[in-house]
């Protein structure tokens, strides 16, 4: 799977941009905030149909460009011809950005096409497979549950539409009961109200549960190779998933869940929210057994997520048959030579992989001469 090119117009601090990319290793260069990432976070996007980093979409669009028409401030469009085998693919996604009689005065909206037909972000989901490394990444072992969770849901949303759709029903089941909740605790509406949207927890919830403990086994097995090879001081590697509902691995049941969200009814609506199941649950990553959120070192929490993002590429490839694109931001930084050049080794058999690094210096002279090397300037892209 691979991009041959890119074309992008207003977006960051791409005022404008038409950029083949070569099979193999691409590597970008130059000074921090002059636009690596960003070029990252665009071709991610064209993946996933969001930003990895914007919370807030308008913040993908460069406001210096000017107007299309007099309904439009600004706008921005990231488009690409995808390969995947004999299956080629042209995805485009336009955002724009509108007046509006809203408090901002303005507002976002996004346009999907596959081959020149509107699409739904969960149509393109899965179409472009791409494997993202950033320094941001530290935060599932850091970060709190919320960021490992979602990890597992962008992973597994990749390659399992039931899955997607099971999350999307589980959060609006979970928004109605939260609602109906509120509504209890002050005497609008009774408990006997909670039964159906228990039921719609339960049906939804057992299937990510499910899916998650599978796909988190199957990680940690995948990513200790990875680590014992990156690791000097050969580390023990785990990830474990931790419900919040006790239930058995092998087979997770919906009656679980039900009689776990009856026995909490009383602290849910004193709180108006639901306190257990799926979306509540984590992801523990453990170093020789211990917790690595409180006792691992930068050093060995950036070692055991390029593990973690290695074993994502491997069981991508896996479950639909080809790699992914793999797209390394700073990786090199804070790593020896040693470990640099191993992970060069390693990446560099993708059939696609984007590295960037401030510095030409930290990337090792046999991996430049064989590489395509770019140099990005304050938005624009040349040979380096």
């Amino acid at each position: 799977m691979h991009i041959s090119n890119i074309s992008i117009s207003n977006f960051r601090n791409y005022t404008q941009l038409e950029l083949d990319l070569p099979e193999g290793l691409t590597l970008l260069t130059g000074k921090n905030g002059h636009g690596k990432s960003n070029l990252l976070e665009a071709l991610y996007m064209l993946a996933m149909a969001r930003s990895a980093r914007a919370s807030i979409e308008r913040e993908l669009i460069n406001h210096n460009s000017a107007p299309t028409s007099e309904q439009d401030l600004t706008y921005a469009k990231v488009s690409a011809n995808t390969h995947n085998g004999e299956l080629s693919n042209k995805i485009e996604i336009h955002y724009r950005c509108l007046f509006s009689e809203n408090k901002d005065g303005f507002a976002t909206q996004k346009y999907i096409r596959i081959n020149g037909s509107p699409k739904r972000s969960s149509d393109l989901i899965g179409t472009l497979n791409a494997v993202l490394f950033t320094v941001d990444d530290l935060d599932i072992v850091f970060g709190n549950p919320s960021v490992r969770r979602r990890y597992l849901d962008i992973l597994i949303s990749q390659i399992d539409k039931h899955y997607l759709d099971a999350l999307k029903s589980y959060q609006e089941s979970n928004r109605h009961r939260n609602h109906l909740l509120r509504s209890i605790r002050e005497g609008v509406s009774s408990q006997d109200e909670l039964q159906f949207w228990d039921d719609q927890l339960a049906l939804h919830g057992c299937e990510i549960i499910k899916t998650r403990m599978e796909v988190v086994n199957r990680l940690s097995e995948l990513l200790k190779p990875f680590h014992m090879q990156f690791d000097t001081d050969k580390e023990s590697l785990q990830l474990l998933y931790r419900p919040t509902i006790p239930m058995s691995e092998e087979n997770p049941t919906t009656s679980s869940i039900v009689l776990a969200l009856e026995k909490s009814r009383a602290k849910d609506i004193a709180q108006g929210s639901t306190s257990v199941g799926p979306h509540r649950d984590d992801m523990s990553v453990l170093i020789n057994q211990n917790d690595a959120s409180r006792y691992a070192s930068r050093g060995q929490a950036r070692t055991a997520v390029l593990a973690l993002k290695l074993a994502e590429s491997t069981y991508l490839k896996e479950r639909r048959g080809s790699e992914p694109l793999l797209l390394l931001d700073d990786l090199l930084s804070e790593l020896d030579t040693t470990r640099r050049r191993q992970i060069m080794e390693h990446v560099t058999q993708y059939q696609q992989c984007i590295v960037t690094a401030a510095e030409l210096d930290s990337v090792p002279n046999l991996f430049v001469s064989a590489a395509n090397n770019l140099l990005v300037d304050n938005g624009k892209i040349t040979p380096a």
